[in-house]
């Protein structure tokens, strides 16, 4: 990355400040680049943690005990770059690799079939996937601000001092109502004097912002095309999780839900993915005396698509739990009946239905969770693998810029970073 201004050459002598709205990997990623730089980093988080799609939801009797990786399930380290990134968070502890048995699942038949070999390498938060992006949060230089909606950017290039401002509000339900009962919303805050900024949720683009909000996507704010433009031409395919405890057995009558740790589904018309969670490095309940076993379940495109269609619902509503809570109800059948087909498999059977006790279960609704390649190309060409627009000071960056993977994210928030450090290099200090 390219070196930033050095701090004592800003106007005043205070690092340049940055604001990253979304920490989701791509986001820290920027935000702990530009903070070894140099930077004053501020990072705005929608939801009430940092992580994106590598969330952890907990549950259990004490509300943390068991964990799920509803998002991500693990990534890998192909590219030479990201695999320079991956050595540095396994230096702070924050990844470990999660080994075991991995294959393909048929659904017509129960036959799972092992990887040809067992050697491909799959990282995993530690322990939990969203270690990583709390690890980030923590680095000198970035302050993580959550349950905040930003809503709209003010001044920038151009206008007074060009420096840009960011307006946000609680992202969290409003507590006062008004004489009709209706919720009111807190007035915006403003924090003002930044030299750039980082647009790491695609959301800051997206139509969504109208429709729940009444309100224009926060990005068309600032004015800057080239990155809205771009941000609004990957698409994106829902998807939903299923997250399952069962309870153990003691003694010998204790009958896995499946013998492996993770496997791709074939043939399925609702489960794409399976994984066993508590094999993962670091898990509670992976311990010997634990007392359930965590499953996760990823839905089929498809699938994610009838149910999105046949029931369009906002998050935090009541209609969106009951969907949560039909879909949890029909994944949780289809995983019972392929752990079913295997266990018959196994004793030379049809099928073989064991009795699980099911401790918990729940269902998430990934709205955007697999991004084509639509923005692609123009993050090539623009950003070098994020969106720029280096009149305005805004930079877009996200795995749609790269690619729908952990590795993609990683990589467009590293350029996003260079892109800002030479974009500061550029600007006059009495400017930052």
């Amino acid at each position: 990355m390219a070196s930033s201004r050095d701090a004592s050459e800003t106007s005043g002598g205070t690092p340049p400040r940055v604001a990253v709205v979304g920490a989701g990997i791509s986001g820290l990623t920027a935000a702990s680049h530009l903070a070894r730089g140099g930077c004053a980093v501020t990072v705005y988080e929608t939801g009430r943690g940092p992580g994106g799609r590598t969330s952890t939801r907990r549950a259990g009797p004490d509300g943390a005990g068991w964990q799920f990786d509803h998002g991500a399930q693990y990534f890998s380290a192909k590219d030479p770059a990201f695999r320079a990134i991956v050595e540095d968070w396994h230096a702070d502890g924050l990844v470990a690799e999660w080994t075991g048995t991995f294959g393909a699942l048929d659904a017509a038949t129960g036959t799972f079939v092992p990887e040809e070999t067992q050697t491909k390498e799959r990282w995993v938060g530690t322990p939990s996937m969203n270690a990583v992006a709390k690890g980030l949060a923590r680095r000198s230089g970035i302050s993580l601000v959550t349950s905040r909606r930003v809503t709209s950017f003010e001044g920038g290039p151009g206008v007074g001092d060009g420096s840009w401002t960011v307006v946000h509000r609680s992202s969290a339900p409003s507590a006062r109502t008004d004489a009709n009962g209706d919720p009111v919303p807190e007035p915006p805050r403003r924090d003002a004097r930044f030299v750039a900024v980082v647009a790491a949720d695609k959301q800051a683009a997206s139509d969504r912002s109208v429709r729940v909000y009444g309100e224009d996507p926060p990005i068309a704010s600032a004015a800057a095309p080239a990155v809205r433009e771009g941000m609004r031409a990957s698409g994106q395919t829902p998807s939903f999780a299923l997250m399952l405890a069962v309870k153990k057995k003691t003694g010998a009558g204790d009958v896995p839900l499946f013998e492996f740790q993770g496997a791709t589904v074939e043939g399925d018309d609702v489960v794409a993915w399976i994984a066993d969670d508590s094999s993962k490095p670091g898990r509670p309940t992976g311990a010997p005396d634990a007392d359930v076993t965590c499953w996760v379940a990823q839905s089929t495109p498809g699938y994610a698509a009838r149910r999105v269609k046949a029931m369009a619902t906002v998050p935090g509503t009541a209609p969106h739990q009951a969907l949560l809570n039909e879909v949890a109800e029909e994944m949780t059948e289809a995983l019972l009946g392929l752990a079913a087909k295997c266990a018959g498999r196994g004793a030379g059977e049809a099928e073989k239905r064991v009795e699980y006790e099911i401790a918990h279960v729940a269902a998430h609704r990934w709205g955007a969770a697999f991004p084509d390649d639509g923005a692609v190309a123009a993050a090539a060409a623009s950003g070098k693998g994020c969106l720029l627009d280096a009149e305005r000071r805004v930079v877009g960056c996200g795995d749609f810029c790269v690619s729908p993977k952990v590795e993609g994210a990683a990589l467009s928030g590293a350029a996003a970073a260079a892109r800002v450090a030479e974009l500061i290099a550029e600007t006059p200090a009495a400017s930052l």
